[in-house]
């Protein structure tokens, strides 16, 4: 009996010491916010506007479609949009930029005024900032998530064996400036922001109001969609298209959105082929490019003049061709700023597969003919 309880003694020491550790180890491993009164509840709805350019709406094929007055086969594909699952709202302290409470709206609905999310959210009476934005987005990152000032929006760097396909990026010269930060492009963040919004002392339910106090909050995209299209003289050799697009924004402030000039990136995306039907360029009998819509933060203010396009073919010959251009005036007209279109007048060319020569043997076939194209175009 007695080596019994000590059994039991030891088994009790060992539990109280596992509990112990856990505790200081917690205590060691958390920022602790001050507490809330459980009885301050407050109801928050965000709605989230959706309508987003070459994504949910306003798509150039559509256009074509109005400008021939009549129903034309495109081969094209519009991106793939689903809404968000999740939107997380936090309060922030207004003078240190803390986050003091958080809650992630899982409620979703509909009315007259669009899609909306609520929940509820327990919080002291008091004056906070509010950010609201889609959690779980798959390229867009949210950083320094707990200070709403320094909060911001980003994307990873492309892998290794992505930025290897561009020859022309991963040469090193003497006297070359440092490695050229290359990101994907973004997945639409969809933002709700208020700056010292009152939670007032209450029984039972509050409800948070924006500046003009209505009952809700509305999250907007800091992201831009753009259609990018390029005609293309022998598409029918290609085999994949890469881009890379100079001068934009590599992240946005949520809070109040803007960027850092130093803060300047590359972004890559891919490329897809399609046609226009016999007709739709004049003296053409078909018109063949390469398309995509691609998210961007934006274009930094200071780099306008200098936005490059870089293209990476890779041919069914299995040549690499790669050519630049300067796409700068296109970001001016007119179908960029109403509609988010780049549409340079320009067509790149794709060499027709060399000739193979005399057979050298079904199992030793001569290639000596391929090799890369360098070109670089001004518009």
């Amino acid at each position: 009996m007695k080596a019994f309880r000590r059994v039991i003694l030891s088994t009790r020491r060992v539990i109280l010491s596992a509990v112990e550790g856990s505790l200081l180890l917690l205590a060691s491993s958390c920022d602790f916010r001050p507490l809330q009164d459980t009885g301050n509840v407050s109801y928050v709805r965000v709605y989230v506007d959706d309508a987003l350019l070459n994504v949910t709406q306003g798509f150039y094929d559509d256009y074509i479609r109005e400008e021939t007055h009549g129903e034309i086969d495109v081969h094209f594909v519009h991106p793939a949009y689903a809404r968000p699952e999740i939107l997380r709202v936090g309060l922030f302290d207004t003078s240190t930029g803390e986050l003091v409470a958080e809650r992630y709206l899982r409620g979703q609905g509909d009315d007259e005024r669009g899609h909306y999310y609520d929940g509820y959210v327990v919080v002291n009476p008091g004056t906070y900032n509010l950010v609201a934005y889609n959690f779980g987005t798959e390229s867009t990152i949210v950083g320094d998530e707990y200070n709403c000032f320094e909060m911001h929006a980003y994307t990873n760097e492309i892998a290794a064996s992505l930025k290897s396909k561009f020859k022309s990026r991963t040469k090193t010269e003497e006297g070359t400036k440092a490695e050229e930060d290359i990101r994907y492009d973004a997945d639409h963040l969809f933002v709700a922001r208020a700056v010292r919004m009152v939670s007032d002392k209450h029984q039972g339910v509050d409800t948070l109001r924006n500046e003009n106090g209505q009952p809700w909050f509305t999250a907007e995209t800091v992201v831009k969609s753009y259609y990018l299209q390029i005609g293309v003289i022998g598409a029918q050799y290609i085999a994949s298209a890469s881009c890379l697009l100079t001068g934009m924004a590599a992240s946005t402030h949520l809070l109040e959105p803007d960027f850092e000039q130093a803060d300047e990136t590359t972004i890559y995306f891919e490329m897809q082929q399609g046609a226009w039907p016999d007709g739709y360029k004049p003296g053409r009998k078909d018109y063949r490019c390469i398309y995509t819509t691609f998210g961007t933060f934006g274009c930094l203010p200071d780099v306008p003049n200098d936005l490059k396009v870089s293209l990476e073919f890779v041919t069914s010959y299995g040549a690499q061709i790669d050519t630049t251009f300067n796409i700068s005036p296109e970001f001016l007209k007119a179908d960029a700023i109403d509609h988010q279109w780049l549409l340079p007048d320009f067509e790149v060319k794709i060499p027709d597969p060399p000739d193979p020569g005399p057979s050298s043997g079904g199992m030793a076939p001569s290639v000596d003919e391929w090799g890369e194209v360098h070109s670089e175009f001004e518009i």
